[in-house]
């Protein structure tokens, strides 16, 4: 499965967890709803600067998020 893929249903799951609707998050993370639509269809990825708001926003669980998207790349810190 594509990443587009992986990442719209990660935040997509995310999002119905807390309960937001695409509306509040989009607002929460200075989006257009369109904008946020096309993320959770997995039609595009989000900016750096955007994907860390939706990280902050969901209050995602960074290595969580990470192995369901499917990054290989370990995320350590030396």
């Amino acid at each position: 499965m594509p990443i587009y893929y992986k990442f719209s249903s990660a935040v997509f799951h995310a999002r119905d967890r807390k309960g937001y609707t695409q509306s509040q998050v989009a607002e929460a993370v200075s989006i257009s709803v369109r904008w946020y639509q096309r993320l959770e269809r997995g039609e595009s990825l989000p900016s750096a600067i955007i994907l860390l708001r939706l990280i902050l926003f969901l209050e995602l669980d960074v290595e969580e998020f990470r192995e369901e998207v499917g990054i290989i790349v370990p995320l350590s810190v030396r």
